[in-house]
């Protein structure tokens, strides 16, 4: 299992180097992409707050920015 997520993780990261080098443009638009699915997909779920014990809109927006950093940290690590 860890053999194939270092391959997966090292594949990834040499797709978008790959991509960046070719058209960055079209990265942006793929990662994007898969951010906004992402993210449809936690608001269809109903699971876009996670545990910080914040109230309103702003408990909102830090869930937001908790779940993109760790997408990106996960995508990319």
């Amino acid at each position: 299992m860890t053999a194939i997520s270092t391959l997966h993780n090292i594949s990834r990261s040499v797709g978008c180097a790959m991509m960046m080098a070719a058209d960055s443009i079209l990265l942006v638009w793929l990662i994007g992409g898969e951010l906004t699915l992402h993210f449809i997909f936690k608001f269809g779920r109903g699971e876009i707050l996670c545990f910080i014990p914040v109230e309103g809109p702003f408990g909102y927006l830090v869930s937001f920015f908790w779940h993109l950093s760790t997408q990106i940290i996960g995508d990319f690590r």
